[in-house]
C-alpha cells in the first residue's frame, strides 16, 4: 500500500511540474507550489498581471475524468487556502483572484480551465 501511495503523489508531482511549465509558457509567474495552510492546500499558485491564479492539477486517464474529480468540498477548502495566502502577501491585494483547474492526460498537453468554479462570499 505504501509503494502505491508514493507511486500517486510522485503521478501528482509529476502533473504539477507540467502544468507550472505550462503555465510560464503562457506568461504566468510561479508564485507558490504545494502551498499548505490552515484550511487547505493549493497545488499551484500562478500571476500574470493583474490575475493571481490558484490552480489545481487533476492528473487523469481523460479530461471528463479531471473535470469531474473535483468535489464541493475540496473546491471549498481551496478557496479557503487562497484567503489565507491572500491575508499574508498583501502584494497581491490589487489582483483579480481566480480558481482554475488544469486536467492533465497522458500523451495530451494541460487543459486549462480558468475560473473553473467560484465561491459564494
Amino acid at each position: 500500500m505504501k509503494e502505491e501511495r508514493q507511486k500517486r503523489e510522485q503521478k501528482g508531482r509529476d502533473a504539477e511540474d507540467q502544468v507550472a511549465a505550462f503555465l510560464e509558457a503562457e506568461g504566468y509567474a510561479g508564485v507558490a507550489r504545494r502551498l499548505r495552510t490552515p484550511a487547505g492546500e493549493i497545488d499551484l499558485a500562478a500571476y500574470r498581471e493583474p490575475m493571481l491564479a490558484f490552480v489545481e492539477v487533476k492528473a487523469r486517464k481523460s479530461v471528463g475524468q479531471g473535470l469531474y474529480s473535483l468535489s464541493e468540498r475540496q473546491a471549498a477548502r481551496i478557496a479557503g487556502a487562497a484567503e489565507f495566502f491572500l491575508a499574508e502577501h498583501l502584494e497581491y491585494a490589487e489582483a483579480f483572484v481566480r480558481l482554475d483547474l488544469v486536467v492533465v492526460v497522458p500523451g495530451m498537453e494541460p487543459v486549462h480551465f480558468p475560473n473553473a468554479w467560484q465561491v459564494d462570499g
